[in-house]
């Protein structure tokens, strides 16, 4: 069996920790619901944004983490809602402690039932790849929402490398909204009335094959397959290859399709998805409701290591009078339309450009 500890990591849970994660609990409110839809406070100290796609994925320069005010704190929670996952360089001061004051902003912090955690701080787990032996069930490649087999499954996800690989080692997300707003107004109506069964079995898998003992129940839970965003108020698929074992009260054949079905629309669109590229203390922000992940494992024979906390939510839920993501969308495509055409005559008419 593996140690317990190792390099102030907690490997495997001992008598005093074996119950740590059953203390989880859900969010009491909505972080970023109700921030200034313009975000003024928080863009006031962007010196650049970079948008990766027009749906999801934005990079803001001029920001530390550390120094964030609530209202900025606020208005990044809202951000993160909308754009799926927003990124950040240079946050060298973001150690453990400093990363769970900036987690618990936003909600009660989830303790892993079984990932090897920071000693000190057992929020934080780590997530370096030579604490992973030969033997590991390797879910790198495999997209999944953080711990959606949890009764309250996570919010916002924040992780930092501060080692990463000289090549490789890349991060991709997907977007959930768009995979909803794209499928056929008769699949859209199925899916909203059913929900899926989500599981810790991997996590089963991989002690019986490590020994490890838990630091808390491994739970599997019941959710909505659309899901509404409480901070946007959009609908999003809310199902994975990782977890979700199988839609409930439907056939396995017909449960088996579907899941395969979204699986492929979500691992193999590359519309729905952004693809970060890590430097040293570089962080990524995302809201697991409306987004899938996935590590691209390629960067053996280097390591990574990084920290990551997660925020609790709410208890997943679905409101048939939700909006959707193309909806907002409609309002920025118009004024991404008009701003390109007011360019264009200036081109053509340099008179313009001088009013």
């Amino acid at each position: 069996m593996a140690p317990s500890v190792s390099d102030n990591v907690i490997l495997s849970a001992t008598e005093k920790d074996a119950s740590l994660a059953d203390r989880n609990t859900h969010a009491t409110r909505v972080a970023g619901k109700g921030a200034d839809p313009e975000k003024k406070a928080l863009f006031a100290s962007v010196t650049k944004r970079i948008d990766y796609t027009p749906k999801i994925g934005t990079e803001l320069h001029g920001i530390k983490l550390t120094q964030l005010t609530e209202q900025q704190a606020e208005e990044l929670a809202a951000l993160v809602a909308e754009r799926g996952v927003v990124f950040f360089r240079d946050q060298e001061d973001l150690d453990a402690k400093e990363h769970v004051k900036l987690g618990a902003r936003w909600g009660p912090l989830h303790v892993h039932p079984l990932v090897p955690h920071d000693q000190e701080n057992p929020e934080v787990i780590v997530l370096d790849s030579r604490l992973s032996p030969s033997n590991r069930y390797n879910t790198n490649n495999s997209w999944h929402s953080d711990v959606s087999f949890e009764p309250a499954p996570a919010s916002f996800s924040i992780l930092k490398f501060d080692e990463i690989p000289e090549a490789g080692g890349d991060t991709v997300w997907a977007n959930g909204y768009q995979v909803y707003d794209d499928l056929s107004q008769p699949i859209k109506t199925l899916l909203e009335g059913l929900t899926a069964t989500h599981t810790s079995d991997i996590f089963r898998i991989f002690q019986a094959n490590t020994g490890r003992k838990t630091f808390g129940k491994l739970n599997d839970s019941e959710h909505p397959i659309v899901r509404t965003n409480p901070v946007t108020g959009w609908k999003s698929i809310y199902a994975n290859s990782v977890f979700t074992r199988e839609i409930n009260n439907i056939s396995i054949a017909e449960s088996k399709w579907i899941l395969e079905y979204l699986n492929d629309l979500v691992s193999k669109r590359l519309e729905y998805q952004v693809r970060f590229h890590w430097e040293k203390h570089s962080v990524a922000i995302w809201d697991n409701r409306s987004t899938f992940h996935t590590g691209v494992p390629d960067f053996k024979p280097y390591h990574r290591r990084g920290l990551r906390v997660t925020v609790s939510g709410e208890i997943p839920f679905y409101d048939p009078n939700s909006g959707t993501q193309a909806q907002a969308f409609e309002v920025t495509a118009k004024a991404i339309i008009a701003k390109q055409e007011a360019a264009d005559n200036a081109k053509r008419d340099p008179a313009l450009q001088l009013a």
